[in-house]
């Protein structure tokens, strides 16, 4: 049985400084986990490579991040050594978001600009209602490919999507194990104290990762895998030390 886990770069196991709550799965529960997360990478990325990693993938755990991000596949070696020149967003990634050299790859490009690609995009084509539209058939199709395969799963927002049309899209809301947003509960939280930047939004501070996990996520593993025998205590101190730390030396 596998575990497949998938969201944008606060759903990515390779994030340095943090442990953020994909990195969890496979240090409570004895589960073959793959994750499918990368660096600002946006709902495109996700729905194509959910579907690319389902093979034996017997349950499924997914964050849906802000739908304005632009995700582009690139098959030219050419343009993605162009993209290696940009300011910002300069890397492609694999269909398991993790960074690489060589095409075809993923561009997830997320909303910023800084390069003639994304600043025609944005200057030119650039749709809010089709971006939440084909996020809400992003969410739908996958839904509808879980289902096929006979894959369990379970769903959460990263950020704010209008779900008022879900239901003419076919999604089932009831496999969101909550229609609050990370980022809401984020700065709800004490955890955003220990922010060290606004530049990037959400810094995914350790110890709001591991109680997300705990609270909604911990549950949905125990019901389908054995635990492991790592004491749950000594990873909340652990964040804790880790949340400190990383706050008192700035890091973002």
């Amino acid at each position: 049985m596998k575990l497949l886990t998938a969201g944008c770069g606060i759903s990515q196991k390779s994030f340095p400084h943090w442990p953020t709550w994909v990195k969890y799965p496979g240090l409570t529960h004895q589960v073959d986990h793959v994750n499918v997360g990368g660096p600002a990478s946006g709902n495109e990325f996700i729905a194509h490579n959910v579907i690319a990693n389902l093979k034996d993938v017997d349950c499924a755990i997914i964050m849906w991040t802000n739908y304005r991000k632009t995700d582009i596949h690139i098959e030219s070696q050419n343009i993605v050594d162009e993209i290696k020149t940009y300011n910002t967003r300069n890397f492609v990634l694999d269909n398991k978001g993790l960074v690489i050299d060589k095409a075809p790859a993923w561009w997830p490009s997320s909303v910023s600009g800084d390069n003639r690609i994304k600043d025609w995009i944005n200057g030119n084509i650039y749709s809010d209602t089709y971006q939440l539209n084909k996020t809400l058939l992003n969410i739908a199709g996958v839904q509808k490919a879980l289902e096929h395969n006979s894959v369990d799963y379970y769903m959460f927002l990263g950020y704010d999507i209008s779900l008022a049309d879900a239901n003419s899209h076919g999604i089932d809301l009831d496999r969101f194990v909550t229609q609050e947003t990370l980022y809401d509960n984020y700065y709800q939280s004490h955890w955003h104290e220990y922010s060290t930047t606004k530049e990037y939004g959400l810094v995914p501070v350790a110890g709001w990762h591991w109680q997300f996990y705990r609270k909604y996520i911990y549950d949905i593993l125990d019901s389908r895998y054995k635990r492991t025998n790592i004491d749950l205590d000594k990873i909340t101190r652990s964040v804790k030390a880790i949340t400190e730390k990383n706050f008192e030396e700035g890091i973002s």
